[in-house]
């Protein structure tokens, strides 16, 4: 419990005590009663402020970590970074804002506490603290055990901390570092509810790796290369996915962290910092999860794509915006190379048009105007009637090689692909008719669809549909389930997998995916119904080792499970894994930026 002094009225002391009850709570009643007659604030060692540095250092042991220190405990907390920020002179007086913030770093929570920088607090002077150190006030009274408990009224962030509420504080961390639980159930908007839970402590000591972004090209990359080995940091330049990055070796001094970061950033850079922590214990591995339930009644989930469409990658915040939903989640896995990257894997139907086909052997999410949803596999095919025959087509909004016949539509892009490498033709198609013939590489204009011929096909093309002419097409287009069912009237579908839940049963087969994706852990990305119908999105971070984990495919399901589920689908997770709601991230994805996705699943409100 948390203690409260009076004198004439007004407070004169707030400060933390750890597991009081019973006889211990009347002897500090008594204590209450006795400071009317003795002064508790005169000089002298019950109420003498702690140096920062015997804080640090007691924070430390706190911690369970003190076995690994050299020499000062505070050199070793601030030097390995499990305080992040730059501290003043050590031997200065500790604030208890500051304790407030180096207990919460210290036990890996600085994301949680960024999370919830924007909830309301039990506390009157709180105006003057950043959002940070709200959002540590928010952590700190919300977890269990709490660092403070509410009920008074302010917090006194500049006062010194003192040596008794030093000792109640660590007490409290020494608990929480052996078994945290932090629980906090919100309400963004009408007909949704949002729950957010942390559980566990990191068991490590963290290392460190700084990676430099916004690099062009690989020359671009190289000479940031040469002059940051010219200011002692080798870096490595690498092109995972999509654009150049450069990263360095792991670092175990966060003075250096911090040299290095702002020289990247001296030279018009990001740079992103990720911790490395090899915990002790896999039972005490932190766990994060994040779950968004949305009424029906309220929202229609609807998937959204890159403004540029779906040949195009973007940050699910710029889709959400560009959209206009009030929430959204990363949806299905996408191509990252060659010439299609950025292209979905998997069906893509929005509001009625087939955006991509399917790809067999995954789960489908399908649901109607009336927010009917089916799972299952799906199966497409599509033609094109003419006088001299019956074409088949081949693909959908994506470059096939070889003798094909595409289809391209407005959520493809700006323009078709430009291929020289084999012949190409393009018969551009406007109110169901033949509108011209092209090369390939054209615009795609609302309104308008194209049929591309590659290979052989562009000389039937050009034979069926010569330039000119406005001769009728008809596109022929069915999707059909497994057992046969039409899956025509899902106004929506989104492919991604493994399925998860089944009328509240686990049911995790892999699908095609490998070991890595089912049985490790990662961040993972979800979508599902709860028993009562409710929609729902859901993140699990991971990658993380201060801050979380990650889950395997089977604890994910057994997650969803307990917590009133009954159908799941799993999404692209990973670096893809965000949640989104009304303008702010509820997760920490695991690269330490939105990553760009090729498309997400969006919350529109109906109301």
């Amino acid at each position: 419990m948390r203690g409260r002094i009076s004198w004439a009225g007004r407070p004169a002391a707030v400060f933390w005590v750890s597991g009081v009850s019973g006889m211990r709570r009347l002897l500090i009643l008594c204590m209450a009663l006795c400071l009317c007659f003795c002064p508790f604030f005169c000089p002298g060692a019950e109420a003498a402020p702690v140096s920062r540095g015997a804080f640090l250092s007691g924070l430390l042991d706190a911690r369970g970590l003190g076995s690994a220190k050299e020499k000062d405990g505070a050199t070793f907390i601030l030097r390995s970074g499990l305080v992040t920020e730059p501290v003043g002179r050590l031997n200065a007086p500790a604030t208890r804002r500051e304790a407030l913030r180096w207990s919460v770093q210290a036990l890996g929570l600085e994301v949680e506490a960024r999370i919830l920088s924007g909830l309301s607090l039990p506390f009157k002077d709180v105006k003057s603290l950043s959002a940070f150190e709200r959002g540590c006030l928010a952590v700190a009274v919300n977890m269990d055990p709490p660092l403070i408990r509410s009920g008074v009224p302010t917090f006194r962030g500049e006062h010194a901390i003192t040596d008794k509420e030093v000792k109640s504080l660590l007490s409290t961390v020494r608990r929480a570092s052996s078994g945290l639980e932090l629980d906090v159930k919100l309400s963004p908007a009408a007909g949704m509810t949002l729950h957010i839970h942390r559980s566990g402590v990191s068991t490590g000591i963290p290392k460190w790796r700084v990676y430099a972004d916004g690099f062009n090209d690989k020359p671009e990359a190289e000479a940031m290369q040469r002059f940051l080995k010219g200011k002692g940091f080798d870096m490595t330049a690498s092109q995972p996915n999509y654009e150049w990055v450069l990263r360095s070796g792991v670092l175990e001094d966060y003075g250096r962290v911090r040299r290095l970061s702002d020289l990247i950033r001296s030279r018009g850079r990001k740079a992103r910092v990720l911790a490395s922590v090899t915990n002790r214990d896999t039972e005490l591995l932190p766990r994060y999860w994040a779950v968004l339930t949305m009424d029906p009644e309220h929202y229609r989930l609807e998937p959204i794509l890159s403004p540029g469409g779906s040949s195009t990658l973007a940050p699910l915040s710029e889709m959400a915006r560009a959209a206009k939903v009030r929430a959204a989640v990363n949806a299905g896995f996408f191509s990252v190379t060659g010439r299609n990257r950025g292209l979905p894997i998997g069906t893509l139907r929005i509001r009625g048009s087939l955006v991509n086909p399917p790809y067999q052997g995954r789960t489908c999410l399908g649901w109607n105007k009336k927010n009917e949803a089916a799972f299952g596999e799906v199966s497409w095919s599509g033609s094109i009637p003419t006088d001299q025959g019956t074409l088949s087509l081949n693909a959908v909004n994506r470059f096939v090689k070889g003798d094909t016949l595409v289809l391209y539509t407005p959520h493809y892009g700006a323009s078709t692909p430009s291929v020289t490498s084999i012949p190409a033709s393009e018969v551009v198609v406007r109110g169901g008719k033949s509108a011209g013939l092209r090369e390939s590489g054209g615009p795609l204009e609302p309104g308008t669809w194209v049929l591309a011929g590659y290979g052989s096909n562009a000389d039937l093309l050009r034979d069926i549909f010569p330039a000119g002419t406005r001769t009728p097409v008809r596109v022929q287009s069915e999707l059909t389930g497994g057992g046969g069912e039409s899956w025509g009237e899902m106004e929506n579908i989104v492919q991604a997998g493994p399925f998860l839940l089944s009328e509240g049963e686990v049911r995790v087969d892999a699908e095609g995916f490998g070991n890595s994706l089912v049985n490790l852990r990662h961040p993972r990305s979800i979508v599902g119904l709860t028993n009562d119908g409710n929609w729902i999105f859901m993140v699990i971070d991971g990658r993380n080792g201060l801050h979380a984990s990650g889950a395997t495919l089977m604890e994910a399901a057994e997650l969803l499970s307990s917590m009133n589920m009954a159908y799941a689908l799993n999404l692209d997770g990973g670096g893809s894994s965000e949640l989104w709601i009304d303008g702010k991230l509820y997760n920490s994805p695991s690269g330490g930026k939105e990553r760009p996705v090729s498309y997400g699943i969006g919350a529109r409100s109906v109301r």
